[in-house]
């Protein structure tokens, strides 16, 4: 019963501040009418089960979820995404200026659902931090990305953009947890990085997905506009004077070799991110340790030509990280 509760006031909270968008509001409404899993806001509520303060608590969680918004509907401009859980895409539907200005209004938004939740004055100017900070990371994350310059340091590249781009919005609800529980000095540090290293762990298991069947690798959209991608960064590691993308697509013994290396880096990831997790309460270090179980874990599996790869979506999981 709880659950639905928080799920229906969450559900009316985005809506309320999203579609508050003056001449946008059409937009707001054509984008937030299929929501998405809402994995960051569960994952805010899990780790806060003894707050008593449960509109507040709200207010938060809409804040982070309408952050990860406006991140889907100006990435969905810059990457010419046509379609979102279902629908056309607001750039597409609507136009890009409309999108762009969306996605600002999204951001805005979620400033506002902080500064009106009641009763968190001691709390109110961290919570604010933290998302402000949030925001700037995730979007220079994505510039990175898009400007595609590793110059010859794929791996720290990688790692950089992921932990930004992807981390930032997964930390963001391990930090407010950590606000709403009382942090000592506020300090949200563990709690940040540990998200960060869960959106690494993330990040690999969705570059590793193309590799289930290595036949179609080379109509792969990130290959053939030559991303770096994890196994990209780990092929370029472990053979330097190979072009990676060759490799991954015509050598599959390279390619074995590359996915064995990316495995590698989620496992430290996970290794990093439970260690941070031991600064938390005992309760967000459990909430953590489950979200790795259903969302993280993975078993190698063996293609039909012997190549191990990973099938991170066949993983048991009550709930999915969504791609940011």
């Amino acid at each position: 019963m709880q659950d639905h509760l928080l799920a229906t006031a969450l559900e009316q909270t985005i809506h309320r501040y999203g579609e508050d968008a003056g001449a946008l509001a059409q937009a707001a409404r054509h984008h937030l009418s299929s929501p998405g899993k809402r994995t960051r806001s569960k994952l805010l509520f899990a780790a806060t089960p003894k707050t008593q303060n449960f509109k507040a608590l709200v207010h938060a969680a809409a804040a982070v979820e309408l952050i990860h918004e406006a991140s889907i509907v100006h990435d969905d401009i810059q990457d010419q995404t046509e379609r979102r859980r279902g629908m056309p895409t607001v750039w597409r539907q609507h136009g890009a200026n409309a999108a762009l200005l969306l996605g600002d209004h999204l951001v805005a938004a979620a400033f506002r659902a902080v500064a009106e939740a009641e009763q968190i004055d001691s709390i109110r100017g961290p919570l604010t931090l933290a998302l402000s900070q949030s925001v700037s990371r995730a979007a220079s994350g994505q510039h990175l990305q898009l400007t595609n310059a590793a110059q010859g340091e794929f791996k720290a590249f990688y790692t950089e953009i992921a932990i930004n781009k992807t981390g930032a919005l997964i930390a963001l609800p391990l930090q407010f947890a950590a606000l709403f529980n009382g942090s000592e000095n506020h300090d949200t540090s563990s709690a940040r990085r540990c998200g960060e290293q869960l959106g690494l762990a993330y990040q690999i298991l969705d570059d590793l997905k193309p590799y289930a069947a290595s036949e179609h690798l080379a109509a792969d959209e990130d290959l053939q506009n030559r991303v770096i991608t994890a196994p990209v960064a780990a092929s370029s590691m472990l053979f330097p004077k190979v072009d990676p993308f060759y490799a991954l697509i015509n050598r599959a013994d390279l390619r074995s070799q590359a996915l064995r290396q990316c495995h590698k880096w989620l496992d430290s990831a996970l290794a990093r991110a439970r260690h941070e997790a031991t600064f938390l309460t005992a309760h967000s270090a459990s909430v953590v340790e489950g979200f790795i179980a259903r969302q993280l874990t993975i078993k190698p599996i063996r293609e039909n030509r012997s190549t191990p790869t990973f099938r991170p979506w066949q993983k048991q999981s009550a709930v999915s990280v969504e791609a940011v």
